[in-house]
């Protein structure tokens, strides 16, 4: 990542005057940089495109457009864009909020005589929420959708809504992803790729915005929206609305463009101050409505209003630690939990799995000084094990799991994640743990991608926000990690605690699959954050042979357990990367699957115009290789081939291709070379020592690295 930002710096000085500070240049070279990509997954992922299905099921959608002194280049698009539509069973219902351009009415005027269109004068102006409840009131679909009136919905968009109610027509709610356009309409950019249903995310922000679907019966029942909430009216309606539906679904492709005009709050957030006063009414009447107890904090560089719960039962909290000869980190821990914590109900059970004596000395000291109970018990390391033994002998209602290389920075902490824990719906609450003494990012959540569960944002500064406040406001996520993770008892038992099978690695991930599959959602509270001294216990698995293998069969083992959450991750979007933790865009998204391999007995024409680089190479239960390459002469080269060559054996074997914008800048001159990066994942091949080369065109050059497969 360094690497790439340099290399931005280096492309961005020759652009602009020296006055422009060097930091402003590489963001605008950053900013040119991601506009770039977002138009090359644009031309990927959707040119291919076909909407042929023909479906049993096709309900009547009503698209409901409150209308009000709205620019006809802005109007017309919008009223156009719901005529191109595929699907057909469709009625656009128009009100006029009594608009006082007469441009406005000349231009409704010319739809009048659409017998799919209807449209109502009101007579009045009563804003958004009642011009929107006029068209309402019109409607006769069995589902409504709304859209501003100056922004525009892609061609499919109905269709790909009546698709997902095929499969099934029970569904409420539908949302899907969305992205901005610039006034004149022709810029896309900075798309939102949401996850899926997240009650604990829709708390924060008003995330699953637009394209929203939503059953009209339930619409009508809820009194539509509600006067007194402009701004965020429609976020008033989505909590009242999903308070009597589960039935939620979310469609992961771009369906609707939102317009940013200059008053607008999709260019600036600050544009309306009084939506922030409007959402935060929302939030206080949802917590009122559902009997929940909480403060609601201004979280100001994201303009928005944080949840924080308040424990209505005070409850006793079990801080299970495993730890083992490590005095001075624990000292550290149980100093920090004691001294600093406000929240004092709490008892500590320390799990010792065979300390030497002295060390099992001291940590009886500090269980004596802090009057906690101490269990000692001789057995190779097992963290599943150790934190079941814990809760064995816990007596709280809740557990929190902890690792001893923990240090608390807050007094707050604990009492902000038990008043989250007790929501019927949370199950494992984890905190935001950044590394000590800095503002570096460990965790956040965890994502679940092709290359495995990894921390969202690992190493990255915390001072910025990151994917839509991911690091700043409370999302859901799949997994938490057991470094810090809170837990109701009964929750813990009902999903049988953690899987002893699962000795060292990705046990707190198993544990969380379980919870998601037993109907609950996982949550991250950023505000509550502490320091966590990694792998200070056991040393870093990727440093160690042995222990990355171990960790490759544990990745085997965890998906063997759960098929569904293989490639799968409901709280992260499949348009986003597969081999990051940075949440840049998935440019090979329908491009998946092992690569074929196939014994070669051909021979390649060797030669140096193959420009080309191996910039990663993994060997475990599967083998990865990643890097680029182009034959110089013409950087769109098709696709890339990799030759391994050993004394006695070759194989050809196929890659999928990754977008590389670093590779557009190193090689400007270059068209396409954004497109020469590649991931080649295959199992293992016979034993031996293999020479890597980079093939394309029929030309093959040898890199400077090997690969290596043992038995």
């Amino acid at each position: 990542m360094n690497t790439i930002k340099q290399n931005i710096k280096k492309v961005a000085r020759p652009i602009y005057h020296k006055v422009v500070p060097e930091k402003i240049r590489t963001r605008r070279a950053a900013r040119l940089n991601r506009s770039l990509e977002y138009e090359t997954w644009i031309t990927m992922l959707e040119a291919n495109e076909n909407y042929d299905e023909k479906f049993e099921y096709n309900p009547k959608i009503s698209i409901l457009v409150p209308v009000y002194n709205v620019l006809d280049r802005h109007l017309i698009p919008c009223i156009e864009s719901v005529l191109n539509q595929v699907y057909t069973n469709w009625e656009l219902c128009l009100a006029d909020d009594c608009s006082s351009w007469d441009s406005v009415r000349e231009i409704l005027a010319k739809y009048e005589g659409n017998e799919k269109i209807k449209i109502v004068y009101r007579t009045e102006n009563g804003h958004i929420s009642r011009c929107t409840n006029s068209a309402l009131e019109i409607a006769t679909g069995e589902f409504v959708a709304f859209m501003d009136c100056d922004d525009v919905l892609r061609p499919n968009a109905l269709y790909e809504v009546v698709k997902k109610l095929n499969e099934n027509p029970n569904l409420d709610f539908i949302y899907s992803d969305e992205d901005k356009i610039d006034d004149d309409g022709f810029n896309r950019h900075m798309p939102h790729f949401k996850p899926d249903w997240s009650p604990d995310t829709l708390m924060s922000h008003m995330y699953t915005c637009h394209f929203g679907v939503y059953r009209r019966s339930i619409a009508n029942e809820i009194g539509g929206l509600r006067a007194g909430y402009e701004g965020a009216q429609d976020y008033d309606f989505t909590l009242r609305f999903t308070e009597k539906t589960n039935k939620i679904a979310h469609i992961d492709k771009i369906l609707y463009h939102w317009r940013e005009r200059k008053e607008s709050t999709a260019l600036d957030p600050s544009a309306k101050p009084y939506i922030f006063e409007a959402a935060k009414k929302s939030k206080e009447d949802a917590l009122a409505r559902r009997g929940l107890k909480a403060n609601l904090e201004m979280v100001d560089i994201m303009y928005q209003y944080r949840v924080n719960y308040i424990s209505q039962t005070n409850p006793l909290i079990s801080v299970i630690i495993p730890s083992k000869d490590n005095y001075k980190v624990l000292k550290r821990c149980i100093e920090t939990l004691y001294e600093i914590t406000r929240y004092k109900n709490f008892e500590v059970i320390l799990v010792d799995n065979g300390s030497n004596d002295e060390n099992k000395k001291l940590y009886q000291g500090l269980a004596d000084k802090y009057n906690f109970r101490y269990i000692y018990e001789k057995m190779n390391f097992n963290f599943s094990r150790m934190c079941n033994i814990g809760a064995k002998e816990a007596k709280g209602d809740y557990y929190l799991f902890l690792n001893d290389d923990i240090e608390i920075i807050n007094e707050e902490w604990l009492e902000r994640m038990v008043g989250h824990a007790e929501l019927e719906h949370v199950g494992a609450v984890g905190a935001k743990l950044l590394y000590p003494n800095s503002k570096k990012i460990q965790h956040i959540g965890v994502i679940n991608i092709a290359n495995g569960p990894v921390h969202a944002f690992i190493g990255y500064n915390d001072d910025n926000i990151y994917y839509f406040g991911r690091n700043k406001i409370d999302y859901n996520w799949l997994v938490v990690t057991a470094a810090c993770m809170l837990v109701n008892a009964a929750k813990f038992n009902k999903v049988n605690g953690f899987n002893e099978d699962m000795p060292v690695a990705y046990n707190d991930v198993e544990l969380c699959f379980r919870l998601v599959e037993a109907g609950y959602y996982n949550v991250v509270r950023n505000d509550v954050i502490l320091y966590h001294h990694e792998s200070v216990s056991r040393g870093n698995d990727l440093k160690s042979e042995k222990k990355f293998k171990r960790l490759m069969a544990e990745q085997k083992h965890l998906y063997k357990l759960h098929p569904y959450f293989k490639n799968k991750d409901p709280f992260y979007s499949s348009n986003l990367t597969q081999h990051a933790p940075d949440f840049s865009y998935n440019m090979m998204k329908e491009n998946i699957g092992k690569c074929v391999v196939e014994e070669c007995t051909k021979e390649f024409d060797i030669c140096r115009k193959v420009v080309n680089a191996i910039d990663n190479i993994y060997v475990g239960n599967k083998c990865i290789i990643e890097g680029w390459g182009f034959y110089n002469e013409k950087p769109y080269n098709g696709n890339i081939q990799l030759l391994l060559k050993s004394d006695n054996k070759s194989y050809l074997i196929t890659t999928r291709k990754i977008f590389r914008s670093d590779l557009a800048i190193h090689f400007k001159r270059k068209p396409g070379a954004e497109l020469s990066g590649f991931i080649c994942e295959f199992d293992k091949i016979d034993a031996g020592k293999y020479q890597i080369y980079v093939c394309c065109n029929g030309k093959a050059t040898k890199t400077k690295r090997h690969i290596i497969i043992d038995k």
